[in-house]
C-alpha cells in the first residue's frame, strides 16, 4: 500500500472500458504509490484533461522552494482565530533510556464547548505497556501567555522556553511530568511553514518544529512515586484553520534518533480531487538540519485486518525519501504495538472532548491511533556516500476514516 503522485483524467464517454494496472516507479509525493490505468476503448473518444487541485508544501512567501528558517516569537506564539476549525495544538514526546515514554499535546481549540478552549492531555506509556493518560479540560480564562517571551500557561500546567530549550510542567504528584528538553539543533520552519490544499488556498496545514533533536531530563509522577527521565525527545507546534476532514486521510509519523543522526518524516493521504498527498522528511545531524525532502514513498507491508478496530494494519512500515542533499531509506516494525485506541472513546471523559466527539462523528468518521516504539536502521545517502545508522524511533499510525 503506497501513495505518489496522481494525475487526474475525466474520461468522456459512455462505453465499455478495459483497465489494466501496471505500477509506477518512484516518483514525487508522499504516502501511497498509486497505479498508472491504460485504457483500451472500444470506440475512440476524445479524453479531456481535469486539471487535480493544486498543493503547495513549504514554499518561501515568494513561492520559491522552502528553506531551513529559524523560528521567531511569532511562530512560537498562538495563532488565534475567530474560525470554526481553528485547532492549535502543542506535541511534546519524551523517550526513556528506562522504558518508559511519554507524550502531552497542549491543545487550543474552537470545536469545543466554547471558542478558545484550552485542554491539557498526556500519557505515561510503562515498560509493560500500560497506559496512563490524564486529559485536563479548562475554560478560555485559564488560558495565559506570555507576548514577549514564549511562555506558555494552562491552569497550573506550564510550558516555557528557556535558554537552553524548552521546559514542561503537566499534571501532579499523581500521574503528571516535569521536564526540560536541551535543544541539539535549533528550532525551525520549512519555508513558510505552510502546507495549502487546493487552489483558493483555503485549507492549511501549518506546523514548525521547536524541538527537531532535544536530549531530555526530569521526572514522570505516577501515583505518588518519582521516575527519573533521561532519553530524547520531540516538540512541534501546529495549527489548522479548516476541517482537517477536507485534506487529510491516514497519517503516518516516523521520529528516529541515533547518536548522530534524526529523522522525521510525516505523510498523509489527501483525498483524490488532489494533485499529490501531504509528505515531509527532515534530517539532521547532531547541530543542525542537512536534508528535507517532499519526496517521500510510504510503503505499508504485511497488512492485517485488525479485529479490534477494523483497520488494516500494517506489520511493517518501509518509509523512503529523496532530497536534493540525500536519500533515505527506514524501515519500522509496526507489529510490536505499545499502544493502541480509539480516540472517539477516549473524547467521552471531558467535556470538551464530547464536543469535539461530535464534530469528528459529522465532519471526519472513526478515528484510530496505534503507536510503536522500537529500533530502527536508517539508510541515508548524502555526497555520494551510504552510511547504515542504528537508532530508536517511535511510529504513529493515525486512520481518520
Amino acid at each position: 500500500m503506497e501513495k505518489a503522485f496522481r494525475p487526474r483524467v475525466l474520461l468522456l464517454a459512455s462505453v465499455c472500458l478495459i483497465c489494466q494496472n501496471s505500477p509506477v516507479p518512484f516518483a514525487p509525493a508522499g504516502g501511497k504509490m498509486k497505479k498508472k490505468t491504460a485504457l483500451t476503448l472500444f470506440a475512440l473518444l476524445p479524453l479531456i484533461a481535469l486539471a487535480a487541485e493544486p498543493v503547495r508544501l513549504f514554499r518561501e512567501p515568494g513561492g520559491g522552494p522552502g528553506k531551513v528558517n529559524p523560528l521567531t516569537l511569532s511562530d512560537q506564539l498562538l495563532h488565534p482565530s475567530s474560525e470554526f476549525f481553528y485547532n492549535e495544538n502543542y506535541f511534546l514526546i519524551a523517550i526513556t533510556d528506562g522504558g518508559h515514554y511519554g507524550y502531552v499535546n497542549i491543545l487550543v481549540s474552537n470545536t469545543g464547548a466554547k471558542p478558545g478552549m484550552p485542554a491539557v492531555s498526556f500519557t505515561i506509556v510503562t515498560p509493560d505497556k500500560k497506559r496512563l493518560v490524564k486529559d485536563l479540560d479548562y475554560q478560555p480564562e485559564d488560558l495565559k501567555m506570555a507576548r514577549d517571551r514564549f511562555d506558555l500557561r494552562v491552569g497550573a500546567n506550564s510550558f516555557r522556553q528557556t535558554p537552553a530549550g524548552y521546559e514542561l510542567k503537566v499534571g501532579d504528584q499523581t500521574l503528571g511530568m516535569e521536564l526540560s528538553y536541551i535543544n541539539r539543533v535549533p528550532g525551525f520552519k520549512i519555508g513558510d511553514g505552510r502546507a495549502v490544499f487546493g487552489a483558493k488556498g483555503e485549507d492549511i496545514m501549518y506546523i514548525n518544529y521547536p524541538g527537531p533533536r532535544p536530549d531530555v531530563t526530569g521526572k514522570f509522577f505516577i501515583n505518588g512515586k518519582t521516575v527519573p527521565v533521561a532519553g530524547w525527545g520531540y516538540i512541534d507546534h501546529s495549527y489548522t484553520l479548516t476541517n482537517p476532514g477536507n485534506f487529510e486521510e491516514t497519517w503516518h509519523n516516523l521520529k528516529f534518533r541515533s547518536d548522530t543522526h534524526t529523522l522525521l518524516v510525516s505523510s498523509f493521504g489527501a483525498p483524490a480531487k488532489f494533485e499529490r498527498d501531504f509528505a515531509l522528511a527532515i534530517v539532521t545531524d547532531q547541530s543542525k538540519v542537512i536534508c528535507v525532502a517532499t519526496d517521500v514513498r510510504v510503503t505499508e507491508e504485511q497488512v492485517k485486518k485488525d479485529e479490534e478496530s477494523g483497520k488494516m494494519y500494517p506489520g511493517r512500515v518501509r518509509y523512503e525519501a529523496r532530497g536534493d542533499a540525500c536519500a533515505i531509506k527506514a524501515v519500522m516494525d509496526s507489529s510490536r504495538l505499545t499502544e493502541k485506541f480509539d480516540v472517539l472513546a477516549k473524547l467521552d471523559r471531558k467535556a470538551w472532548g464530547k464536543a469535539a466527539k461530535f464534530v469528528i462523528n459529522t465532519f471526519i468518521a472513526e478515528p484510530w491511533y496505534f503507536r510503536s516504539v522500537g529500533p530502527v536502521e536508517l539508510e541515508l545517502t548524502t555526497g555520494g556516500q551510504t552510511q547504515k545508522i542504528r537508532g530508536n524511533a517511535f511510529n504513529e499510525i493515525i486512520f481518520t476514516q
